[in-house]
Formats: structure tokens, C-alpha cells, sequence
């Protein structure tokens, strides 16, 4: 699925965002396709459903989401995503928050066209059991969309349906309990709904459903809702950890058939594949322009022979030069600041790619958004908590231990809440999970002194456990009530 396709589906059939303004939703044009002179077949149903899973290639909702880890202590981002740094050093606020605007507005992008499919998509007369699944599709990824505006801003505006003009978009939010009852509307018809196989094809399937309820339950510490959650995936015998610590993001690596993955965000190595309509994507940004580096205080976390320090990061005493495993060197970085250099979605193994120019890399690399291995950590944290602080429970410490293996490092005979939180900070870095975790364990004070590079430090405020509407946003939509301490 192309971008250009995507851009015409989108163009077409859903409501987009103003063009004088990227953080409000547009009324859909009544003369347009999603009106009713689209919607007549099954063909019109899955270009609409298309239109849907595009927008997930928006702003922070995608590989960008994990410039996030360097909001707080995982790590630097620089040059595109250097605005993370003001989270980091505690001046976040509504006039300058252009990442958390961007990603407002990505996400909304994403509610309304699943609105207009959702409204439409009914038109076409479709066999009730595909029916029911294209819907399952629309309301899991509407779930998701609303999962990742109020876990950031807690209450937000919910549209359940396309306003019929632009004053009705005009309207107070909801408060976070009602957010969280309208996703769970959405992913009760998801998982029941959903076909239940595995992963592969970039549409949804029930484990994906399973796998945001999970997440959610955990942000939420609803420890039972985790475990059940996590158990439905992993007794349905369809999925196992990958092998190695590469094929689940590299697509040259074998990202395809990994059996790890139960959604991902799908790309081609086309154009396509440099992930945005620009000349980068992540192998550009994260590695040639070393625009997300992790910090020592992450690498220091890491146990002795740990695998995943050489097979996702690397040491440049110069802040220039890589140097891989073989002793192949490529001295072409900019300018890493912290020393280390991030490699867990890079290519780094095909030669001829990494002699090419810095901007024609095109790798097609899938981004993957939930994964088994996190899965495991899930429940595992659901039991140490369940245990409050402590647990021996066989599962998780299989699963625990099922990752440590894989990383070769020693085995565990009991997990304590620091065990699990390192792991997890270890095993999902740079996934775009650290900040979420720092704010549900409250942990930010912890963060304040920690060094990002050379005397730059770390300096947390308790209101970024919540993000600020922007000032634009609450200038256009008058009953929006700005976030406290802002």
C-alpha cells in the first residue's frame, strides 16, 4: 500500500484536518465520495479501511514514537525531534509543545476517518460476519487512537460519529473515565469480533485487540484485567519469542515471518519505506543522523553480557564512527553527544545499503507497536504487583526468564517490582513505552539530576504526568479546559 494511495484514499474519504491548523478536525466536505457516492461494494469498504490504517503513519504514532524515550531518561533527540529536550529539562508548556500538538492532531486525524468508515461502511450490504470484521478492524483502531490522546492528556473530546458541521466539533472533553469507557465499547466488540489467527497481513486480529486491552489495563493498574488479557494471547499457542534480538524489526532480518509480532504498522521497501513522504525515516534518523542516542544511565542499566548492549546499541569514543561486530567501520554518524549510538532498527548488515548515499536508504522496515515479549512483561508485572512488590509465580518467571535467556543473561528465582521494571525498560527502549512507564510508577522525581550528555541534566516536573492542550488548540475550540498547572 503505497503512499500515494494512501494520500488519494485519505483525500477522498475522510475528514481531515484544518490546513490552517494541524490540531482541529475538519468537517468532512458532503460532496465528497464519503457522503454516498462511494460505499458500494466490498472493494469501496477495503480502500476505506485502508484510509483507516494510514493514518496510524502519523505524526508520533508511528517509528517517531520512539523519540519519546528521550523525554525522559532514555535518551537524546536531536535535529527533527529535539523539542522532546523540553521535557527533559522541565519547560514544556502550551506555547512550545509542538510534538505533543503534533501527535493531538495525528491522533485525531485517526478517529475521524474510522468515524467516516464507520458511518459508511454499512452502505455496501456486506455478508454480516465480514461486516462484523471490517468493523472490528474501525473500532479496534479507533481504540487505539483515543488510548493514545488520554494517556497523555487524560480527559479528551470524544466524537463518536462525524459532526455535521464545524461548530459541532466545537465541544468540552470528556472526562478520562468516560475516554476509557468509550475504548472499551470499541475493543469488547474488537476482541469478540476480530479473526482469531495469527498475525501477519498489517490488519488487526484478535491478539492485537487482547494486546491493547492489556496495555491499557496495565497503564491503569488493573492487574486481574492484564493477566486475563495476557493468558487469551499466549494460550492460543500462536505466538512465540523470536529467537534472535534483530528479526522483529529488521525487515532484511526476517521481520516478516517473526512470530513475535501481533501488530505492526506496515511499510514497503519502495519509497515507502523511508517511513515518511520526506527523504528519513528511522534508519536516516536514528542512525546517519544520530537523531535518538541512548544515555550511559540507560547502557549502565544493562547487566554484564547482556546481548541486546551489541546487538541494538554501539560505543563511538569519537561520537562519529560505528563499528560493527565484524570490524566493518562506517564513519558517516553525526555527531553522537552521549557516545552511544542506536542500531536496534537499523539495517546495519547489508553492505551495499549502508555504502549507499545517506539519504537513499529504503529498507521497508515494519514498525511494531505490540510484541510478545512485552506481553510477557506485562503479566509479570501484573504478578509482582498482584504479589505487592514480589512474586515466584512460575509463568512469570518463565517469561521473565524467557527474555533474560534470549539476552543471555542469568536466570532469576524470584522478581521483585525492581527486577520487572528494569527488564521492561532494558527490553521495550526506544518502543516509545519509557515515558508511559516513568508516569505510571510516578517516577519522575527519580529523574531529576540524571545526565542526558556531557553537563546537560535531567530536570522533571510533576505536571508532565500530564500534557498541555496546546494554546492554538484552545484558541480554535473555546470549551477546551486547559490541563492543571498549565
Amino acid at each position: 500500500m503505497k503512499t500515494k494511495i494512501y494520500n488519494v484514499v485519505l483525500i477522498t474519504i475522510m475528514a481531515f484536518l484544518c490546513g490552517c491548523d494541524e490540531s482541529f478536525l475538519e468537517k468532512y466536505p458532503t460532496t465528497s465520495i464519503a457522503a454516498g457516492t462511494f460505499w458500494t461494494s466490498e472493494s469501496d469498504v477495503k480502500m476505506g479501511l485502508t484510509g483507516c490504517y494510514s493514518k496510524l503513519k502519523g505524526d508520533y504514532l508511528t517509528w517517531t514514537r520512539g523519540t519519546l524515550d528521550a523525554a525522559v531518561d532514555n535518551g537524546y533527540s536531536k535535529g527533527y525531534y529535539n523539542a522532546n529536550y523540553i521535557l527533559q529539562t522541565g519547560t514544556l508548556d502550551p506555547d512550545n509543545c509542538s510534538i505533543q500538538n503534533s501527535l493531538y492532531s495525528a491522533a485525531y486525524a485517526g478517529i475521524s476517518a474510522c468515524n467516516v468508515f464507520l458511518m459508511n461502511f454499512s452502505k455496501a450490504a456486506l455478508p454480516v460476519s465480514a461486516a462484523n470484521v471490517y468493523e472490528a478492524e474501525a473500532k479496534f483502531l479507533r481504540a487505539f487512537y483515543y488510548f493514545e490522546l488520554v494517556q497523555r492528556w487524560g480527559g479528551v473530546v470524544i466524537y463518536r460519529e462525524v459532526p455535521s458541521n464545524i461548530d459541532d466539533l466545537k465541544i468540552a472533553k470528556s472526562t478520562e473515565e468516560e475516554v476509557y469507557n468509550f475504548i472499551k465499547e470499541d475493543l469488547d466488540f474488537a476482541v469478540n469480533n476480530l479473526p482469531d489467527v495469527a498475525y501477519s497481513s498489517g490488519h488487526a486480529v484478535k491478539a492485537s485487540a487482547l494486546a491493547l486491552q492489556a496495555r491499557i489495563a496495565l497503564f491503569r493498574s488493573k492487574w486481574d484485567e492484564v493477566i486475563s488479557s495476557a493468558n487469551a494471547i499466549i494460550s492460543s499457542g500462536k505466538y512465540s519469542l523470536a529467537t534472535d534480538l534483530r528479526s522483529c524489526f529488521i525487515h532484511q532480518e526476517g521481520q516478516l515471518t517473526c512470530p513475535e509480532i501481533l501488530f505492526s504498522i506496515k511499510y514497503l521497501s519502495t519509497s515507502d519505506g523511508r517511513q515518511l513522504e520526506t527523504d528519513y525515516g528511522s534508519e536516516v534518523c536514528f542512525f546517519r543522523e544520530s537523531g535518538l542516542v541512548p544515555t550511559k544511565d540507560l547502557i549502565d542499566d544493562y547487566e554484564a553480557g547482556d546481548l541486546r548492549l551489541k546487538k541494538w546499541y554501539f560505543n563511538s569514543p569519537d561520537m562519529i564512527t560505528f563499528t560493527r561486530e565484524d570490524g566493518y567501520e562506517y564513519a558517516g554518524c553525526e555527531t553522537m553527544y552521549t557516545n552511544y549510538g542506536l542500531i536496534k532498527f537499523a539495517a546495519i548488515w547489508d553492505d551495499q545499503l549502508y555504502q549507499s548515499a545517506m539519504r537513499s536508504i529504503i529498507t521497508g522496515h515494519d514498525f511494531v507497536l505490540f510484541r510478545l515479549s512485552e506481553i510477557y512483561l506485562m503479566y509479570a508485572e501484573a504478578m509482582v504487583e498482584k504479589g505487592g512488590g514480589t512474586t515466584t509465580d512460575s509463568n512469570a518467571l518463565k517469561y521473565a526468564n524467557g527474555i533474560r535467556a534470549r539476552a543471555n543473561v542469568t536466570a532469576l528465582t524470584s522478581l521483585s517490582r525492581d527486577n520487572i521494571r528494569k527488564e521492561r525498560r532494558r527490553e521495550m527502549a526506544f518502543e516509545g513505552l519509557r515515558y508511559f512507564d516513568v508516569q505510571r510508577w510516578r517516577i519522575g522525581s527519580t529523574l531529576t539530576g540524571k545526565v542526558i550528555f556531557g553537563s546537560n541534566k535531567i530536570v522533571w516536573n510533576d505536571k508532565f504526568y500530564q500534557w498541555p492542550f496546546s494554546r492554538s488548540e484552545m484558541d480554535i475550540n473555546t470549551k477546551l479546559v486547559q490541563n492543571e498547572d498549565y
